[in-house]
């Protein structure tokens, strides 16, 4: 494959609008026939600041034909954010994933 094998994101939950309440973490693969079967094991950490420790760790290992993955979201309850790992796979585009969630693709 080619490209970076890791990757970081990045929430400042204080700057979040307060409408916010959900934030959807996806990731697509970009090209023909490669699927996130050929891709294997994706692991997710979570820390809450750039050098402090991981509080939480998923791997997501059971993808085949899917080309856009929804790996996690991150969601409040009451005062408090929580991270869900979720590895709910679409045969689909991103473009269709961001449909799905209401957002209008040109």
């Amino acid at each position: 494959m080619e490209g970076p094998s890791e990757q970081s994101l990045t929430i400042s939950l204080d700057h979040l609008p307060e409408y916010c309440r959900r934030i959807a973490i996806a990731a697509a693969i970009d090209g023909p026939g490669i699927t996130f079967g050929d891709v294997g094991a994706i692991e997710i950490e979570a820390a809450p600041g750039g050098d402090q420790a991981v509080i939480a760790r998923a791997t997501l290992d059971a993808a085949t034909e899917e080309r856009t993955l929804l790996l996690a979201e991150v969601y409040q309850r009451g005062e408090t954010w929580r991270l869900r790992a979720l590895g709910q796979g679409y045969a689909t585009d991103l473009a269709a994933l961001a449909t799905r969630y209401g957002i209008s693709v040109a």
